[in-house]
C-alpha cells in the first residue's frame, strides 16, 4: 500500500539537477538511488519519507485533461510514492510534488483525492494591442466526406482536450451570435450542432485559438465530396516552442484520425486584432484555399508553413526531402521552415514534387477573396473523380 503523487513536466530535471533540489529541501536528503530513482530520507535519523522515480516520457493523449489545462507541453512523468501507510510523510511528499512541479514548470496530482496543484503560467499569452495588425495561423484539414469518419466532432473535440484545449468550441453556431456553450451544452450538444447543421458550424476557441468551423455534418444542405475542418490561431505565441510544439501535434493528430488527404498551416499578415476577435480589410493578406466549390483544384500555388499529405498523395512522398519531413500515422508532414512564415519566406514544394500537381492563381482584375485558382494539370484519381 502506498500513497502516490504525480508530477507532470514541460521539461526533465537532470540528475544533478533533481538531488540538488531533495538536498535544498527543508530535512531532506538522498538515501540512495539511481538516473530514475530515489529514495528519500528525512531528518536526523535519516527517517524513510518517499521514493521518486522517473522522469518518463508520456503520450499528450496521455496526460490528465485538468493537467492539460494548466501547463502547456507536458511531456514527462515523476511518480512520488510514500511506501507503506507511514502517514507523518505524506505531507512531506506532498510538499516536495509541488516544489518540484514549481521548479520544472508542472504540476502535481494527488492520485488519492484527483487535486491538482500549479503555478505554471505556460499557458498565459500576451495578447496584442487593441486595432494593431498581426499575423494568424489558419490550419486546414480536407477529407473526403465519403472516406472521413462518422464522428469527426467527437475526433476534433477529444484530440483538442487533449492536446490543445484552447481549441477546443468555446461557443459554437452556424450564425452569430453563437448560441451554443461548451460549458453548458456539453459534447452531446455540440455533436448534436455539427450533425444537425445544413452549412458550417462555427466556433470561438480560447486565445491563441480564435476558432474555425467544422463542414456541415449529415444534414449538410448541399453536401459535396470534399469536408473540411479550419482553425485559426495568433501567430505570434507560437514562436515560443512549446506552442509550437502543441500545435503541431494537433495537427498531425487531426489529419490522421479524421483522416485528411491535405492539410495546411498557413500565416496571413495584416489581419487586425479587435482585443477579442480578428478582422479584414483591403491590407490583409488572404490564404488560399484548394478546396473550391467545384471541387480540388490541386496542390496550392503559394508555399504554406505546413503541408501535410496523405492518400491518395503518398506516391509522391519519396521525392520530399528527408530534412524536412517527418512520418505520421496515415502520411507525412512537410515544415518548410523552423518558425511560422509566410509564403515570401518559404521554398516552393514545386522544388521536389512535380509541378503539374499545384493549381495556379486565375486571372483576378476584381481582386476577389480568396483568390480564384486554375486547376493542376495532374489531379489524383480518387480526388479527380469526385469533382476535382
Amino acid at each position: 500500500m502506498s500513497y502516490d503523487l504525480a508530477v507532470y513536466t514541460s521539461r526533465a530535471a537532470s540528475t544533478e539537477e533533481l538531488r540538488t533540489l531533495i538536498a535544498k529541501s527543508t530535512g531532506l536528503a538522498v538515501e540512495e538511488g539511481t538516473d530514475r530513482s530515489f529514495t528519500v530520507v528525512r531528518g536526523v535519523r535519516r527517517r524513510y519519507c518517499f521514493t521518486i522515480d522517473g522522469p518518463v516520457v508520456v503520450e499528450a493523449e496521455d496526460v490528465p485533461e485538468d493537467v492539460a489545462a494548466l501547463v502547456l507541453g507536458a511531456r514527462f512523468l515523476y511518480s512520488i510514492s510514500v511506501e507503506g501507510t507511514i502517514e507523518s510523510e505524506i505531507p512531506h511528499a506532498t510538499r516536495f510534488a509541488r516544489r518540484l512541479a514549481e521548479v520544472l514548470d508542472g504540476a502535481s496530482s494527488d492520485q488519492q483525492s484527483g487535486e491538482v496543484w500549479s503555478r505554471s503560467r505556460s499557458r498565459m499569452i500576451q495578447k496584442p494591442e487593441r486595432h494593431s495588425r498581426v499575423e494568424v495561423l489558419k490550419l486546414r484539414w480536407v477529407c473526403l466526406r465519403d472516406e472521413m469518419k462518422p464522428d469527426a466532432a467527437s475526433i476534433f473535440l477529444d484530440t483538442a482536450r487533449h492536446i490543445l484545449p484552447e481549441a477546443l468550441p468555446r461557443r459554437f453556431g452556424e450564425y452569430e451570435p453563437f448560441q451554443g456553450k461548451l460549458a453548458l451544452d456539453g459534447e452531446g450538444g455540440f455533436r448534436r450542432a455539427w450533425e444537425e447543421s445544413i452549412l458550417s458550424l462555427h466556433t470561438s476557441g480560447t486565445v491563441p485559438c480564435l476558432g474555425g468551423y467544422l463542414s456541415a455534418g449529415p444534414s449538410a444542405l448541399r453536401p459535396d465530396a470534399f469536408w473540411s475542418l479550419s482553425l485559426d490561431f495568433l501567430a505570434e505565441p507560437i514562436e515560443d516552442a512549446r506552442w509550437q510544439v502543441a500545435i503541431r501535434h494537433l495537427f498531425t493528430a487531426l489529419a490522421d484520425q479524421l483522416p485528411a488527404f491535405y492539410a495546411s498551416a498557413e500565416v496571413t499578415g495584416g489581419n487586425i486584432w479587435t482585443g477579442r476577435s480578428i478582422w479584414v480589410d483591403g491590407e490583409t493578406e488572404w490564404g488560399i484555399n484548394p478546396k473550391a466549390r467545384e471541387g480540388w483544384t490541386g496542390l496550392p500555388p503559394l508555399p504554406t508553413w505546413w503541408t501535410w499529405l496523405g492518400h491518395p498523395y503518398e506516391q509522391y512522398f519519396p521525392f520530399l526531402p528527408v530534412d524536412r519531413i517527418s512520418s505520421t500515422a496515415r502520411g507525412v508532414l512537410y515544415e518548410g521552415s523552423s518558425e511560422p512564415s509566410g509564403p515570401s519566406q518559404l521554398p516552393h514544394l514545386s522544388e521536389w514534387l512535380p509541378a503539374d500537381l499545384f493549381s495556379n492563381l486565375a486571372p483576378n482584375p476584381h481582386s476577389v477573396r480568396p483568390a480564384p485558382l486554375l486547376h493542376a494539370v495532374t489531379i489524383p484519381t480518387v480526388l479527380r473523380e469526385r469533382g476535382g
